[in-house]
């Protein structure tokens, strides 16, 4: 090996232009990362469902390549010489590779459910299938994805003794990649290209990295001999062997450690912030963002400001501390942001503009602090000078200009809810997340103090680190959190670091013994205060649904029932007078007062088509409302997938009326906590009917039941006539994004009817043509059961639901017709698991400032028939007596009483008296309804 000495005699030749532009390619390499991460994760979810344990599965997959990656190249690099063409081929192979990954991912899917059936695999047996499948499909190319920063470690550790502040510096520029490449991917590249399109762009990046080192270093020395750094005082703190030797346990566990708590920070935010700014696609992305910002910002930090080895140790210690510190200080706050989201769209831009304010302030301050003197002043360039003013005319452009547009278009109304998400997201994590980054910056700095083997050192505190974060994820997620939920982990976590940091000091800070026992007193003694003094639970009552859609919610209402699970989140019960809502992450999800009648519909629609009763499937039991209207009909078995555990659990306790707590008492009814989706791609069984009754489009992962595939899935598992039933709300829903569900349902299915009624609209779809038995709903009518839940939804009978149906045969297709012109993507265009649209456009409903179920019913008028749509036949018809009494109760339902009392009034036969009856009653409506007007 060469000395220290003998490489200052000898100078070695280095590749500048490399060193200049290298920060720039590591940082491309952070962003195609996380692309990956996030597209492999949503296309694994597909297969294994979108549940805590799938998506737990792929991040310990994901995360365990790295780790594995990180440990066996990193030694590999050991032994060969310093080269950056090295780190060139990584990505190469990261890039070609990952090209291929979707199209594995259709044959990742047929396995898995072969090996389902083929093994009748329990629960904890299919969870090894899921890891062993993912790992399968995505260990190869996170295996090399672990090796790049062992290997960007030992080519800088060739370079100069020094190396660790630039190995900071480029740590810090792949961390800030990787949260440009999750909100681009988020925002931009998915919803534009899909998830081949978003792929593909990483890959280039990929590509691109190793063309740009190959064409700078061909005259360049690819090669450079490493050497080893002797001894020296002024230059490292912990350069005795011993003293290293003695540190580097304490170095390996704090690593592991603090990977473990700052994942268990991640699920606690993730999960507590869905509650607070919403769960949709974006939420999500913003707060990873914010995370990952934050980790960069603080490993930026390192390499600018504690770069001197002595600092090192002692800036370790106070990070740590701080950390915990600064999420005790700042848990008060969560409870103050849903009160941001109850002044409409406009007291969002309100807030945004007070945010953006504030930041501009700030850096004027910061900028005047700066140049205060005049030498200052003179070194700096002539553009920092004015600084300042740039600042201040843009705040005012935005400020005075962008109001007009935000009056004129949807867009800037979905682009102000998200900035107010992002900045209350940012005000509760920049900080602790920031402290959090300075952290493994530093332990990798002591960890790594001679340049030998440290292609090794690196990888296993990397390696370490991150299988933390893999503990830290699955404790936390499936152990901790519904145990005790969110805010209690929050406040374990803070007190995890506190304590880390007494550990650092006490292991890494010489110190004198009784200065170790003042401040092990001190960090216990605040540690305990801080854990007595601080929230111990949520208020739930504050925290009911304002954001989801900017309005007051449920806030103030009694709280019944809450509970935490990483499944579902919070699933809560609140009370206002007799009336009780169920909520999901403070989002509706049902009551026991007007939403039974939708629910009712959910069941006898669908059960209108019908013409077998062997098997059904309800997707979402909610208050179980739904599955109790299913239950009416002679069904022999009833399916039930619930994705939440506590749902269950709340209908039993508190929707009894809703229920009748039908999914315990009839053994027809078999109830699985699974997710829809998966739930069906295993199951062997075909269905008459399957009815689905999900929270709205829009909260992330419900767009995958509305895409293409899915329906497909369906199909498959319809009896010959069996029938889809799909709730589509058009409450917050653009026409253009309900014509996408219309349009994709309709490439499966050759037959889809829509119904709509008091704003909730329910699609109708079937491989065979729509028919009606006359004799099968006359007996509906006769029903005791169904009769009941039609009458107390406010339809004397079973036909008047016929009076619902918008479009079917002729006037669906007109609709769709109109497809091309309203949404401006072509007819063949469908919302596809590699083309998620739905699940990016839908959120934008959420702030649009219009009623868009007057704009769809508005839309969905101009090809709706007036009474029976001439395609939908109806068998085993007695006589044109039936068919008047029939037209009768059609056209009551659609508001036509004169056409109504008309129909009636030709009724002859058996059934005139009943005939009379209703027009007696149609009498008596109206003249109530005159005497109140």
């Amino acid at each position: 090996m060469v000395t220290l000495a003998a490489c200052a005699e000898t100078p070695m030749r280095r590749p500048r232009t490399v060193l200049r532009v290298l920060p720039v390619l590591f940082w491309l390499s952070g962003a195609s990362a996380l692309i990956f991460e996030t597209v492999f994760t949503r296309l694994l979810t597909y297969t294994f469902g979108n549940t805590a344990y799938a998506t737990s599965t792929v991040l310990a997959s994901f995360l365990g390549g790295l780790a594995l990656g990180a440990v066996f190249l990193g030694k590999w690099l050991d032994r060969r010489p310093a080269s950056l063409r090295t780190y060139a081929v990584l990505e190469l192979l990261i890039g070609s590779l990952c090209l291929f990954i979707p199209s594995l991912f259709g044959l990742l899917t047929k396995l898995y459910v072969v090996l389902y059936h083929r093994f009748q695999l329990g629960p904890t047996e299919l969870t090894l299938t899921r890891f062993a499948l993912a790992v399968l499909l995505i260990l190869v190319p996170t295996f090399l994805m672990g090796g790049t920063l062992p290997a960007i470690a030992r080519y800088l550790a060739a370079q100069r003794p020094d190396f660790q502040t630039q190995l900071d510096r480029f740590y810090a520029w792949n961390t800030l990649g990787g949260a440009l490449g999750v909100l681009l991917s988020t925002y931009i590249f998915i919803p534009t290209f899909g998830i081949r399109g978003t792929i593909a762009l990483a890959c280039t990046a990929n590509i691109t990295i190793f063309v740009s080192i190959m064409l700078s270093t061909r005259k360049d020395p690819a090669t450079l001999i490493p050497f080893e750094i002797q001894a020296h005082p002024h230059i490292l703190p912990l350069t005795e062997p011993m003293r290293l030797k003695s540190v580097s346990g304490w170095l390996l566990a704090g690593s592991f450690l603090t990977g473990a708590v700052a994942l268990s920070y991640e699920v606690a935010w993730t999960h507590a912030l869905s509650f607070l700014i919403g769960n949709t696609v974006y939420a999500f992305g913003l707060m990873l963002f914010t995370l990952l910002a934050g980790l960069g910002i603080g490993a930026r930090i390192v390499a600018a400001r504690l770069s001197g080895p002595r600092l090192w140790a002692r800036s370790l210690v106070g990070s740590q501390v701080l950390v915990g510190v600064t999420v005790f200080l700042t848990l008060p706050l969560w409870l103050r942001v849903p009160k941001a989201f109850t002044n409409g769209v406009m007291g969002a831009y309100n807030y945004d503009l007070g945010a953006l304010a504030l930041i501009v302030m700030g850096r004027i301050t910061y900028i005047f602090w700066t140049n205060r003197g005049g030498a200052a002043r003179q070194i700096r360039p002539w553009y920092r000078m004015y600084e300042s003013h740039i600042y201040a005319l843009v705040f005012f452009v935005i400020a005075v200009g962008v109001l007009p547009f935000l009056q004129k278009y949807d867009h800037t109304y979905f682009v102000a809810g998200e900035l107010l998400r992002f900045f209350c997201v940012c005000g509760l994590l920049i900080l602790p997340a920031l402290l959090i980054g300075i952290g493994f910056p530093l332990l990798l700095n002591l960890y790594t103090q001679t340049s030998e083997e440290v292609g090794g050192r690196v990888g296993r505190l990397y390696a370490l680190n991150t299988l933390g974060t893999v503990l830290g994820s699955l404790v936390t997620g499936f152990i901790l959190l519904p145990r005790f939920g969110s805010l209690a982990v929050l406040r374990a976590c803070a007190a995890a670091n506190i304590v880390l940091g007494l550990i650092f000091a006490l292991a890494l800070v010489s110190m004198s013994v009784r200065r170790k026992w003042v401040m092990s007193i001190v960090a216990v003694s605040g540690t305990a205060a801080c854990l007595v003094v601080g929230p111990r639970n949520w208020d739930v009552s504050r925290i009911t649904g304002t954001y989801a859609y900017f309005n007051s919610g449920w806030v103030g209402q009694k709280v019944l029932f809450s509970k935490e699970d990483v499944q579902g989140g919070l699933t809560s019960v609140v009370q206002n007078g007799n009336l009780r809502t169920l909520l999901s992450n403070g989002k509706f999800q049902g009551d026991n007062g007007g939403e039974i009648g939708t629910q009712t519909r959910f069941a006898a629609i669908p059960a209108l088509f019908t013409h077998q009763f062997n098997r059904a499937l309800v997707v979402g039991l909610g208050t179980g409302g739904t599955l109790r209207a299913v239950a009416r009909f002679p069904f022999k078995k009833i399916d039930v997938a619930e994705l939440a555990p506590e749902i269950p659990d709340a209908a039993r306790q508190w929707f009894l009326a809703v229920n009748d707590r039908v999914f315990d008492r009839d053994p027809r009814v078999s109830l699985s906590i699974a997710d829809g989706r998966n739930f069906l791609l295993l199951s062997q069984d075909r269905y008459d009917m399957i009815t689905i009754e999900l929270t709205s489009l829009w909260i992330s992962g419900e767009a995958d039941l509305y895409n293409k595939e899915f329906y497909e899935l369906c199909r498959q598992h319809l009896g010959q006539n069996g029938v889809l039933q799909q709730w589509v709300a058009l409450h917050h829903l653009r026409t253009e994004d309900m014509l996408v569900v219309l349009n994709t349902a309709a490439q499966v299915f050759p037959h889809v009817a829509f119904f709509a009624a008091s704003g909730h609209g329910l699609l109708i779809a079937s491989s065979a043509p729509l028919e009606i038995d006359y004799s099968q709903i006359a007996g509906f009518d006769e029903d005791p059961g169904i009769s009941s839940d039609l009458k107390s939804s406010g339809l004397p009978s079973a036909w008047s639901l016929l009076g619902e149906m918008v479009l079917y045969g002729s006037s669906f297709r007109n609709a769709i017709s109109a497809f091309p012109q309203v949404t401006g993507l072509p007819a063949s265009f469908a919302s596809t698991d590699f083309h998620p649209y739905l699940e990016y456009q839908a959120p934008k409903g959420i702030t649009v400032r219009y009623d868009t179920v007057e704009a769809n019913m508005t839309f969905l008028g101009q090809f709706m028939t007036t009474g029976l749509a001439p395609e939908l036949q109806i068998n085993t018809l007695p006589s044109d007596n039936e068919r008047s009494l029939i037209f009768g109760y059609v056209a009551e339902r659609q508001g036509d009483r004169k056409a109504a009392i008309t129909h009636y009034g030709r009724v002859a036969g058996t059934l005139k008296v009943r005939a009379q009856a209703e027009i007696a009653r149609l009498t008596q409506r109206v003249a109530i309804n005159q005497n109140e007007d």
